[in-house]
């Protein structure tokens, strides 16, 4: 009877054993809904479809979404491109493409480059995209090496939902090697529309020129202020920052780090005049003289 009762034992826990083991594999495997980020047909915005995902997911498995044509005849990368290989080397993810890419057209290949970005780096083990063409590293349209790129590469609004992406022309000032002048950059750059323009063009003059690949260019603002938020009203932006962008790390004027903020917002549609405030207050100077309370427009006579 007692040998009995212990094989009866036995065979509880062995089921209860496999009980566990079929439910934490059912765990692994559990479904959940993945974007696949795509052009839209007119090359004009970035859009997503979602597919089911099961954990453990491999990069071939990503890689073949990009390549397939959703249920709304949406499609990553187009029949004329050809991943020709790909790696993950501790998560930072290489893809190899054949030398159709370089036919892309600028709006073509930056959105094409954004949605499969956008795609890879939301799963946790991949932490960056390089992308090689035709056995070369891909550059921009200034011959520069793009290098590895993260889910940062394009710029958000944190925390909030990924619409899609749109292009647009601005207008961004920084300035020389003696930041006592301003110096005008006009891009064509890519940006997620849950973004105001006002937002976009003061967070990428926050993170300098190289942002932009003007590597020629000097930064006119602390790389560590943060922009609070900006306001536009009655043709009058209202930018809030941080008490970081009263930091010097730069040589550069007053003049030329307050009109930098001043000149890129001027150059929007609908903003004649600027109002910088820090931590929400309008009192005292910016640095060294020039009040916050003031009223500023745009100055031609300070660009080089």
């Amino acid at each position: 009877m007692k040998r009995y009762k212990t094989l009866i034992i036995k065979a509880l826990i062995l089921s209860m054993t496999c009980m566990l083991v079929s439910c934490g594999s059912r765990d692994r495997n559990k479904e959940a809904a993945v974007k696949v980020y795509y052009p839209d047909s007119s090359y004009t915005t970035l859009l997503s479809r979602e597919v089911k995902s099961v954990s453990g997911n491999t990069l071939d498995t990503v890689l073949g979404w990009l390549g397939s044509t959703g249920a709304d005849g949406s499609v990553t990368v187009s029949d004329n491109v050809v991943i020709v290989d790909h790696s993950n080397v501790n998560g930072k993810v290489t893809i190899s493409l054949d030398k159709a890419y370089k036919k892309l057209n600028p709006t073509e290949e930056v959105l094409t480059r954004a949605a499969i970005v956008e795609t890879l780096t939301q799963f946790e083990d991949i932490i960056s995209v390089r992308f090689m063409v035709d056995g070369a590293e891909l550059t921009d349209s200034k011959n520069e090496t793009i290098g590895e790129m993260t889910k940062d590469s394009f710029i958000t609004s944190t925390g909030e939902e990924l619409n899609f992406y749109a292009r647009a022309n601005v207008t961004l000032y920084f300035t020389d090697v003696d930041g006592t002048s301003l110096k005008r950059y006009d891009e064509s750059m890519v940006y997620a529309t849950n973004l105001s323009m006002e937002k976009f063009v003061l967070e990428t003059l926050l993170k300098g020129p190289q942002a932009v690949g003007e590597n020629n260019a000097y930064p006119t603002l602390p790389p560590d202020a943060t922009l609070l938020n900006v306001t536009v009203k009655d043709r009058i932006a209202y930018a809030n920052f941080d008490p970081a962008i009263r930091e010097e790390p730069y040589k550069v004027s007053e003049e030329v780090a307050l009109y930098s903020i001043v000149n890129t917002l001027a150059a929007l549609p609908g903003v004649d005049q600027v109002q910088i405030s820090v931590d929400g207050s309008t009192e005292g100077v910016f640095l060294d003289h020039m009040p916050l309370d003031a009223l500023y427009e745009r100055n031609d006579n300070i660009i080089e």
